[in-house]
């Protein structure tokens, strides 16, 4: 889903770019105003549908964050697990709660990673919407406070000037394969993605286990003060 969201922000910027030009591009100088054939007659449709895209990375961000908290509660589980194993002298089952245990803190890692990414990249997907915003804002100010130049006939237009997409045109058509791409990444996603117990068995670590656990016999043999 990190991925959808990063070539969401990949396809608004060289698509708006593409449409405006080096001068009009996001974040750069505007030096003329955009012509109303240029925004296109949807072009606050198409926001809109940006800003519900920033609204569904939003909604996952925060299930990442319940991921991660999920994985935090299960370490601390499995953490008391192994304490009460040692105290009660069953190493077997103590050094299946420390594996279990730090198992689910790799799984930790990764999470809290996902979720930092994910959060850069959506910030970046709020300040380029932000800025594009502003950018048809600024143009359709321009327009009003200036008299419209006459259009030049239909035809010689046609001949001379080869038609170039409407930003709302081409908004469109970035979110439309960004929806391509995000059937292929859930598709790919459900077929290769191993459940969680296959990748657990293929990273158990046998020494830090038995660093832990000798760790945890020093600790609960010390008489309490």
């Amino acid at each position: 889903m990190n991925d959808l969201f990063k070539k969401l922000n990949v396809l608004v910027r060289a698509s708006v770019n593409e449409v405006l030009g080096e001068d009009h591009a996001i974040g750069g100088a505007r030096r003329r105003p955009l012509s109303p054939e240029k925004l296109g007659k949807n072009i606050d449709r198409e926001i809109a549908s940006l800003r519900t895209r920033i609204n569904e990375a939003l909604a996952y961000e925060d299930e990442l964050q319940r991921r991660a908290q999920t994985l935090q509660n299960e370490v601390a589980q499995w953490d008391r697990q192994a304490d009460d194993a040692v105290a009660a002298g069953n190493e077997p089952q103590a050094r299946r709660a420390i594996e279990q245990m730090q198992l689910a803190q790799q799984r930790l890692a990764m999470a809290e990673a996902d979720l930092r990414e994910h959060q850069l990249v959506t910030q970046e997907l709020i300040q380029r919407v932000n800025q594009l915003d502003a950018a048809v804002a600024d143009a359709r100010r321009a327009q009003e406070a200036e008299q419209p130049e006459p259009a030049p006939p239909q035809a010689v237009e046609e001949a001379q000037y080869p038609r170039v997409p409407s930003l709302s045109e081409v908004l469109r058509d970035a979110q439309d394969k960004i929806t391509r791409m995000g059937d292929i990444i859930s598709a790919k996603e459900e077929v290769q993605t191993p459940p969680p117990s296959v990748q657990a068995a293929e990273v158990a670590d046998e020494q830090r286990v038995e660093d832990d656990l000798a760790a945890r016999r020093q600790r609960l043999s010390k008489p309490k003060s």
